[in-house]
């Protein structure tokens, strides 16, 4: 028995292959990212081939399931454009020229499946094309501004697979083999789509991600928001009263930038945000990778450190902090030293609290810097109990 390779049925296989890809692609990413446009492109692959096995099932002609197909294909794209591309309000119009459509198209499909006369359904084909071809137009135009990039991948497929469709509707091209015209418009016109809706998928999760982060992250510095910051703080406690006796503490770091009114009238109000950006990324650097930054509002910020096992680390932490706001070597604002002032506080031993009695302690102790001591007023480093609330005494100059 010898094997011989058929190029038609091959290439018709190869066909079919991508096509089937695209439709489970479709499917897996639609039902995972819960993207109702690939549902709808993988419901339109679906739709296609039950309409031809249908088909031949009934025992429907083979030129009138492909000129249906032929037909159908570019207009439920079309649908799919006027959805993604639509306008926040449609003029009159726009509504007429989609309604001509609507009926046009109805009425190629009325033609074809009443087995009409060829040269009426010629003409009424030709209008279908150019309104077709006209609505789309005008969809891109409205839409130039406000879609993503991800537009030209979708206009591409819709294109393509319209082009593939006028020219065997208009018997300006032929095929051999029945249903060869619709695979080929499939193949052109459903993997670019897919690549559109998938890009479009993309950039929309990033909004909704922003957006659901928008409450914990800081969107200027990327820090965390004071919120997650007190509810670290109510676990961190928590934590600290079930195990006394732990070796390892943590400890809490409430720093303002001193001079920040200062350096806004030197540089400006313009360098609000650069500065903001340079005291977070100092203090970034200063931690470790487990320990938590937040932006209280304004120049205030907090590390939240934990695993720190004696005093002497917590000190020599809060040292590291006020002299990384000294460092002048920034690309982002060279020569500007910031003068921070650094409250620290021990959670070792502290007392559990609920939620808004952990907001009132975080803002009585952020409050600490208005009313700084002035046995410490040469000195950048603040040490209070966390029990007793006073400050502690230093046996070390932390003054910076």
């Amino acid at each position: 028995m010898y094997l011989a390779l058929n190029p038609d049925v091959f290439a018709l296989g190869v066909i079919i292959g991508v096509l089937g890809l695209v439709l489970l692609l479709s499917l897996l990413v639609a039902l995972t990212y819960d993207e109702n446009a690939l549902l709808y492109l993988a419901g339109y692959l679906a739709l296609t081939l039950a309409f031809v096995l249908a088909g031949s099932r009934l025992q429907m002609g083979q030129e009138l399931v492909q000129q249906l197909l032929l037909v159908l294909g570019p207009s439920l794209m079309a649908g799919l454009q006027f959805w993604l591309l639509r306008s926040r309000k449609i003029s009159r119009a726009g509504l007429v020229a989609i309604a001509a459509w609507i009926g046009v198209t109805l009425g190629l499909l009325s033609f074809y499946a009443a087995g009409g006369y060829a040269a009426v359904a010629l003409v009424v084909c030709v209008l279908w094309t150019v309104l077709l071809v006209t609505s789309s137009f005008y969809l891109s135009v409205q839409a130039w501004d406000t879609a993503g990039p991800w537009k030209w991948w979708l206009l591409l497929g819709h294109g393509m697979g319209a082009l593939v469709a006028a020219a065997f509707l208009t018997d300006l091209a032929d095929a051999k083999w029945a249903y060869w015209p619709v695979l080929f418009m499939l193949l052109l016109q459903a993997p670019p789509i897919y690549l559109s809706l998938v890009w479009r998928n993309r950039l929309l999760n990033e909004i909704r991600l922003r957006s659901a982060a928008s409450s914990t992250i800081d969107p200027l510095t990327g820090l965390a928001t004071t919120p997650v910051l007190v509810e670290r703080l109510m676990r961190i406690m928590s934590r600290a009263q079930q195990a006394r006796h732990a070796p390892a503490g943590s400890a809490l770091f409430l720093i303002e930038v001193k001079n920040w009114n200062g350096l806004l009238i030197e540089l400006g109000p313009e360098f609000n945000e650069k500065l903001l950006l340079e005291a977070a990324l100092r203090l970034r650097r200063s931690i470790g990778d487990n320990d938590l930054v937040a932006r209280i509002h304004g120049g205030r910020f907090a590390v939240l450190a934990q695993g720190l096992v004696n005093p002497q680390e917590i000190t020599t932490l809060a040292t590291r902090l006020v002299v990384s706001g000294l460092r002048i070597d920034s690309p982002l604002l060279p020569g500007v030293e910031f003068k921070f002032h650094v409250i620290v506080t021990s959670l070792k031993l502290s007392t559990p609290l609920a939620l808004r009695a952990t907001q009132a302690w975080l803002d009585n102790l952020a409050n600490r810097f208005t009313a700084w001591p002035s046995s410490h007023r040469s000195r950048s480093i603040l040490v209070v109990n966390s029990d007793s609330g006073q400050p502690e005494q230093f046996e070390v100059d932390f003054s910076c």
